[in-house]
């Protein structure tokens, strides 16, 4: 039976000992350079904005170390952040004039999927972008 060749799936991952503001514009062009080298740079806008909103969160909710994934998928990507805090964040429609909880409502609107994974301790919230279809759209009917 000939050996099957296994292929490497790209991937990066970056330990922040604590989530800063001042961090979030490196992290930001680490991201964008990384979907440079994977070809997939038609995709910066959306993950940078992804990032940007799950690490914030941390930031707000999940105080201490964090922990950022990115792997490149078939069709496009799939970026993931974990904390150390159990409580989970929740993916609702604000009511009218509630000043904050619209970024992962407005994020699961703009990427093909979005989930909470719970751990033994702690949590990864997680998006994954697929390359635009013919019609540009990233996202598919069922994802939300």
């Amino acid at each position: 039976m000939p050996a099957m060749a296994v292929r490497a799936v790209p991937q990066y991952r970056m330990v922040l000992p604590e989530v800063r503001p001042e961090a979030m514009g490196p992290v930001r062009e680490i991201v964008r350079a990384h979907l440079r080298l994977w070809r997939k740079s038609e995709l910066s806008d959306l993950a940078v904005l992804g990032v940007t909103e799950l690490l914030t969160n941390v930031l707000k909710h999940a105080p201490g170390n964090c922990e950022l994934m990115m792997r490149e998928t078939p069709d496009g990507v799939f970026v993931g952040v974990t904390d150390y805090v159990d409580s989970l964040p929740t993916v609702r429609e604000p009511s009218d004039g509630q000043m904050g909880g619209w970024g992962l409502f407005l994020l699961a609107d703009v990427v093909a999927e979005l989930d909470v994974k719970p751990l033994s301790h702690g949590k990864q919230v997680w998006f994954r972008l697929g390359e635009p279809g013919a019609d540009g759209r990233r996202r598919s009917a069922s994802a939300r």
